[in-house]
């Protein structure tokens, strides 16, 4: 719940980086299976209604076979080894991570 006020302290603000990971740890660590696994994916696997699976609006394509879980501990260690991006906005870190770690085709 600690994440859960930290990120409604202030509408206009993004959690960091550093926030991310704490919360996407904590829904790892209970199996990917409560709110801090529904507030990581609104942020590993930003599209707000449309999944994965929705129209392409970003710079980087997810494998459909790519569960949350998988794909949130990927973004966690990312993040974990680019300690620069700790303070930056969650959104704009997470994008850093996914547009380099996957690429659509012929973006390489």
């Amino acid at each position: 719940m600690l994440a859960c006020s930290l990120w409604a302290s202030s509408a206009l603000a993004s959690p960091t980086a550093q926030d991310l990971i704490r919360t996407c740890e904590a829904a790892l660590a209970a199996d990917y299976k409560t709110v801090d696994a529904a507030m990581c994916d609104w942020y590993v696997a930003p599209c707000g209604v449309c999944g994965k699976e929705g129209p392409p609006k970003h710079d980087w394509c997810l494998p459909p076979e790519l569960s949350g879980s998988t794909l949130a501990r990927t973004v966690v260690d990312a993040l974990r080894a680019a300690p620069q991006l700790a303070a930056a906005p969650a959104p704009t870190a997470v994008e850093s991570v996914l547009k380099a770690r996957y690429p659509c085709a012929g973006q390489r």
